[in-house]
């Protein structure tokens, strides 16, 4: 249970009112047994004196126990208690008088009158205190089941927030078919209901993204491959080669839509390998579709990449054809430098100083004279995101005007 979870105060200001309201009722019955201890003190004392001065006026009442009646006095009729209370009872103050010793005597939290006139005895018990306690503990019981009420209350209504988390977690995860409504009418189950309908929400527009994207390249293919033969059956060669090319760039540009839409959406799974560098930056070289004239002017590679690493080789090939391809479009001299240090790629290229932070050029369509994107306008975003995937990153620095973007494959790569 985390610590500082509301369960957990809940339960601390559950337990603290408890505590509290024991507390308070223990004084509170300590408090009233002095003080009703004393009250029956009086009421015996006075109920004996008021029978010495009727005696001593030669008044009698007329039937005794009525009379004790009328003082919270009822005659015990148990003999066994008669004799528990007369054996172990004690004794608080005893009074004597020509006719008859009065004792009053404490047993078992309970108050008793002893009147004994050497002929006879009656032993009477106070009720007053009988009935304060039963009160007091029937008040006691009322407020503790309050008490365990809202509690349970209380709990029963956040119960559903655990739900809700390990929900939202799936959501957060990439499990998109969650379902979480509430029949709770509280904040808790409002909140429930508007996360539920949020979730489908993004459902319904997730999948009609998905099915606008996969018609739209559904779409551009067959043209595509419609050119692709009617290109075939030309005779000039020189025209029939530049026309291939465009194709296969416009095929290429698709394929790599189609990465870019599935780890915008978070669906690309990786499909980790051991390679050495230099295949992927020879894949990703291919992949900026340069001629040998062009490849040979604007990239100058300095160092070896021969050391392993563990990645996905599409995705990795796709990230540093990102990074060179930015590097390409915004270099003053159109000339990049990809450069191997130790562990690490770097690619490099002459350039102004950046107007905002890096950060920013990492956020998709990154638009303007500000720009400093990929070729699909996307900026840093595929490159940052592919890279979070492996669990690497792309460092950043400006020095003597040149940009340089490393990636250091030292630190291993995850799924």
């Amino acid at each position: 249970m985390i610590k500082n979870s509301i369960l957990v105060k809940i339960s601390t200001i559950f337990f603290l009112s408890l505590f509290l309201l024991v507390m308070f009722f223990s004084v509170l019955l300590d408090h009233q047994s002095e003080r009703n201890l004393e009250n029956m003190k009086q009421r015996q004392i006075q109920s004996v004196n008021y029978l010495l001065v009727m005696y001593r006026n030669n008044v009698q009442p007329g039937d005794i126990e009525e009379y004790f009646n009328n003082f919270g006095l009822k005659k015990v009729t148990s003999k066994h208690l008669r004799t528990s209370v007369l054996e172990r009872g004690v004794v608080i103050f005893q009074k004597l008088s020509p006719i008859s010793r009065f004792s009053s005597i404490v047993y078992n939290d309970r108050y008793y009158l002893f009147i004994d006139n050497f002929e006879s005895s009656v032993l009477l018990e106070s009720q007053d205190y009988k009935n304060f306690n039963e009160s007091l503990w029937f008040v006691f019981a009322i407020a503790l089941l309050i008490l365990l009420y809202m509690y349970v209350s209380i709990f029963r209504s956040i119960a559903p927030l655990k739900t809700l988390s390990s929900q939202i977690r799936r959501f957060a995860s990439g499990d998109l078919q969650i379902e979480c409504k509430s029949n709770s009418h509280d904040e808790i189950g409002e909140v429930a209901n508007e996360f539920d309908r949020a979730a489908k929400k993004i459902r319904d527009l997730i999948g009609a993204r998905q099915l606008f994207l996969r018609t739209i390249m559904h779409e551009l293919k067959t043209p595509i491959g419609k050119g692709r033969i009617i290109t075939e059956m030309l005779e000039d060669e020189t025209a029939k080669k530049r026309l291939v090319g465009v194709f296969e760039r416009l095929d290429l540009l698709i394929a790599e839509f189609s990465k870019i839409e599935q780890i915008a959406s978070e669906r690309c799974e990786l499909h980790l390998q051991e390679v050495a560098l230099s295949n992927v930056v020879d894949q990703a070289l291919d992949l900026l579709m340069l001629d040998a004239k062009k490849r040979e002017e604007q990239i100058k590679i300095e160092g070896e990449f021969d050391f392993l690493v563990t990645v996905d080789f599409d995705l990795m090939a796709l990230a540093i054809k990102n990074l060179m391809d930015n590097a390409l479009k915004h270099s003053l001299d159109h000339t990049l430098f990809l450069r191997s240090k130790e562990q690490t790629l770097i690619v490099a290229n002459k350039g102004e100083a950046l107007k905002m932070g890096i950060n920013e050029y990492f956020q998709p369509f990154v638009s303007g004279s500000k720009a400093c994107g990929s070729s699909l306008g996307l900026g840093l975003y595929i490159v940052q995101n592919i890279l979070r995937q492996h669990g690497l990153e792309a460092a950043y620095t400006y020095e003597d005007g040149l940009h340089q973007f490393s990636i250091d494959f030292s630190k291993g790569a995850r799924g």
